[in-house]
């Protein structure tokens, strides 16, 4: 019986076109990448611009929504192309394939964009960078900058946070620290980065004591700053802390900005 069934199962097999089952799934997967390098344009050039895209995971997330998708739509088709079906069975077949590949796509796109970078926030002695899921929707109310009363959606934003005056204010936000929600967390505190550039200046560092610390990054710092085609007596750097540890920021000493990132813990 057994083998009955598998003979039977071969020459099922032999019918089948396998070319243009081919075809179709060839001409499904370019379509799925045409979708796929415009979901990368808006997450690698506007979400995570480089080199924010590897501190904060961005190109895993990617990666793991574009596989799945590419794999996904085009061996659903591989398996249910046939040109023998009529036209009405194959839009449906497709129909159905397409939603299954949109939601997943839809949900995917909406994990990377709770995770990209908000907000490049300048506090006391250092920058941090606040993913967009780490900002609390209600602590928009108390914002009293107008640009920041909402999450940006084109590339993060530099700001500086200031420290509160009153005792109160100042109390409150030492007990939230405590809590794990510091002041980078509260965007009722951000500023213009500008308010902020000799606060940044202040506590930039020099340089050579960044090759002192680590001096077996020296080749990286060193093409860091050949690729800004600046002098190193014009750069300062800083720590930048992320969702996963520490990276370095280069900073123009004049402006206060950084410049470019290094996956270098100066601690």
């Amino acid at each position: 019986m057994s083998l009955f069934l598998l003979v039977i199962g071969v020459m099922k097999l032999r019918d089948i076109n396998w070319r243009e089952k081919a075809a179709a799934s060839f001409l499904h997967f370019l379509i799925t990448l045409v979708f796929a390098a415009g979901v990368a344009a808006v997450i690698f050039l506007v979400w995570f611009p480089a080199p924010l895209d590897q501190m904060m995971g961005g190109q895993k997330l990617f990666y793991l929504v574009l596989v799945c998708d590419l794999i996904l739509g085009p061996l659903l088709s591989l398996v249910i192309f046939n040109s023998k079906k009529s036209r009405r069975e194959l839009t449906l077949d497709y129909l159905l394939i397409g939603g299954v590949q949109m939601a997943g796509l839809i949900y995917g796109v909406s994990v990377v964009a709770e995770s990209r970078p908000a907000y490049v926030v300048f506090v006391k002695d250092r920058f941090e960078v606040v993913a967009a899921m780490e900002l609390d929707p209600a602590d928009f109310k108390d914002v009293k900058e107008v640009r920041f009363r909402s999450l940006p959606w084109y590339g993060p934003v530099l700001v500086a946070a200031e420290s509160p005056i009153s005792s109160s204010e100042r109390s409150e936000l030492l007990f939230s620290a405590l809590a794990g929600k510091d002041i980078q967390l509260m965007p009722k505190y951000y500023r213009p980065f500008e308010s902020q550039i000799e606060g940044v200046r202040s506590r930039a560092l020099p340089i050579s004591l960044l090759n002192e610390r680590k001096p077996g990054e020296g080749a990286l710092i060193k093409d860091a700053i050949s690729q800004l085609k600046k002098d190193e007596a014009a750069l300062r750097w800083l720590p930048v802390k992320h969702s996963f540890g520490f990276w370095v920021a280069l900073i123009d000493y004049e402006t206060g900005r950084p410049l470019t990132y290094l996956p270098i813990d100066p601690y």
